[in-house]
């Protein structure tokens, strides 16, 4: 539960959902700050360049704490590779990325900013995906999204 008053983190505030969720808490009559953090903020945050989250991190660490935090950022596909169809479009820079993306990338956040939770109390959110259920799983297909929202949704459950 939130207090009356709240200050929010979003991660990943430049793409689709993290820009609508920054919406809605700077509209919000209650959210008394929300910072947003995405590939071209400062401090910014990437996953390609992974010593982003340490650098915006010590950047955040000494300001006020934060009541929720979210985490927005994952990937489907890129400009360079789509879902895999069949196990034969199954190749290791294809896993290598989604697992940066979707699971390694939000575990270094997790550890970092969960750091910066109010310790009177507050919420850290992660996005994942319901395609990362190892017990609902019928479709097939999307072998390396699936996989890294399956670790991603384990790291979160063991956190």
């Amino acid at each position: 539960m939130l207090p009356h008053y709240f200050r929010a983190l979003v991660l990943g505030s430049s793409g689709t959902i993290g820009s609508a969720i920054m919406r809605f808490l700077e509209s919000h009559p209650h959210c008394e700050q929300v910072i947003g953090l995405n590939r071209h903020s400062v401090p910014a945050i990437n996953y390609d360049a992974i010593d982003s989250i340490d650098s915006a991190y010590e950047a955040l660490k000494t300001g006020s704490r934060f009541h929720l935090i979210m985490n927005t950022i994952g990937a489907l596909h890129s400009d360079h590779f789509m879902p895999e169809k069949k196990l034969a479009d199954l190749n290791a820079s294809q896993l290598n990325q989604q697992f940066m993306t979707n699971a390694i990338g939000p575990a270094l956040c997790i550890k970092h900013f969960s750091q910066l939770i109010d310790p009177a109390g507050g919420i850290y959110a992660n996005l994942s995906a319901k395609v990362g259920s190892i017990e609902d799983n019928r479709l097939g297909g999307w072998y390396s999204y699936r996989a890294s929202k399956a670790a991603l949704n384990m790291l979160i459950k063991t956190a």
